[in-house]
């Protein structure tokens, strides 16, 4: 089963309407803000909304002489890691408080300057970290898995209670949902979008990223928030598309099934596919945890011991063993992710190849009464997780259905080529493959 599509419109859909003045922005807003209503008894994706300064800023938008940028008017949800300045940021934790006086993190700002309506935040696990369980629940099935920690996030798009959601991804976590629920997550390049203001810190691996229900309005975010963005292109005649076979090991017959028919499909629309070896890549997950946990260690040093005594059970026993790396095994893992990149881009060059392609996860979603959070996460994370380190784009696009969950398709870009892996992608939402909300 997948989720209905939402008889809202798409970001772009909205946003070309608005311009048009075939819609207000009031009316989007009253209309999202309508579906949370009525959906979030059942999928909890919001911790915090505040309905009244979001039809304000709808106002003041339809008030506007004109635009005021690309998302003019349109309401978003941002992932309580994300600091805000008119919602608490409490980053998914019960004790933790942020810093006064609050302000709105880089990328709010920039969402603004852009024109959108900040409806809410959304939920996540306590620090981003997949130790403790948020009460997001997918629409379609609540006992299985939604995927973390951009989860909240996930779920409001999946219903239509915001048109995107604006999250982190630190080892997949914008990736992760939206392969789980059949919709698009781009991490883009590293650095592309600031980090600054995530809370209670951002390490090397995290990224600011989004979730959205087609590839065009993931372009629509693109252009707003970074200078990587422009026109969209949806062929692939000619590319060259590189299948590492790191990432096509232990996957779960379906899902290697839906993604080996859409590379079929990619070819029959003019790309060429290209088996690539890129041993490297097995070396990401230990440099990545560990360079992960040290730098959470050091943003958890300082603070209170009756404070981390209210963290969940999970996240002071990461955090316990965070403390354990020391600074040369952070070195060392430094000096492991600088060999992976090199690898990584070695390999686009030699073999020629405009970008990798891969499943974006392994399994599908497990029972929520099943999932074992030490165990499970790294088995979640092990293909999206390598660019994290990395710092390459890459963004996860429905192709197919494995069962009760739909399928994601990876696709990963030289730095600062996000585009690049948004057309391909496209290309991808363009065969028409099941799973798509």
């Amino acid at each position: 089963m997948t989720v209905a599509t939402p008889p809202l419109p798409t970001l772009p859909d909205a946003a070309a309407r608005l311009a048009a003045g075939a819609l207000t922005s009031a009316a989007l807003v009253d209309a999202v803000l309508d579906v949370a209503a009525a959906t979030e008894g059942d999928v909890h994706a919001y911790v915090a909304l505040d309905p009244d300064a979001a039809r304000a800023a709808a106002h003041a938008a339809d008030a506007a002489p004109g635009p005021r940028g690309p998302l003019h008017g349109l309401p978003v949800g941002v992932k309580d890691l994300i600091a805000t300045a008119d919602l608490p940021t409490r980053a998914g934790s019960a004790s933790w408080t942020p810093p006064a006086p609050p302000r709105d993190a880089a990328v709010v700002r920039a969402l603004r300057a852009a024109g959108a309506v900040v409806v809410g935040k959304h939920h996540t696990h306590e620090f981003g970290y997949g130790t403790s369980e948020p009460p997001t629940r997918r629409p379609d099935r609540p006992d299985l898995y939604a995927g973390g920690s951009t989860v909240g996030g996930a779920v409001s798009v999946a219903v239509a209670s915001c048109l995107a959601a604006i999250g982190t991804d630190g080892g997949g976590s914008v990736r992760k949902p939206a392969s789980l629920l059949g919709l698009v997550g781009l991490k883009p390049t590293h650095g592309a979008v600031s980090t600054d203001g995530l809370l209670p810190g951002a390490t090397a691996n995290d990224h600011v990223g989004w979730i959205t229900r087609d590839v065009a309005g993931s372009a629509l975010l693109l252009d707003a928030l970074t200078t990587l963005g422009g026109p969209l292109g949806r062929t692939v005649t000619g590319l060259r598309l590189g299948c590492p076979g790191a990432l096509f090991r232990d996957l779960e017959p379906g899902i290697e099934a839906a993604v080996r028919r859409c590379l079929d499909l990619l070819a029959a629309a003019g790309a060429e596919v290209v088996p690539v070896e890129i041993p490297e890549l097995d070396l990401a997950a230990d440099a990545h945890g560990t360079l992960g946990a040290f730098e959470s260690a050091a943003m958890h040093r300082d603070v209170p011991a009756a404070v981390r005594d209210g963290y969940h059970p999970g996240t002071r026993r990461f955090l316990d063993e965070a403390a354990r790396v020391t600074p040369e095994q952070a070195a060392q893992a430094r000096t492991v992710r600088a060999r992976v990149r090199g690898a990584v881009d070695a390999a686009l060059d030699d073999a020629r190849l405009d970008v990798l392609c891969s499943p974006t996860l392994a399994l599908g979603a497990l029972p929520l009464a099943a999932m074992r959070p030490e165990a499970d996460l790294p088995r979640y994370c092990r293909l999206t997780m390598p660019f994290n380190l990395t710092g390459h784009p890459a963004v996860s696009v429905p192709c197919g259905v494995d069962g009760p969950t739909p399928v994601g398709f990876q696709v990963v870009a030289r730095h600062s080529a996000d585009l690049l892996a948004l057309r391909v992608a496209a290309a991808v939402e363009d065969l028409g493959t099941p799973g798509r909300t």
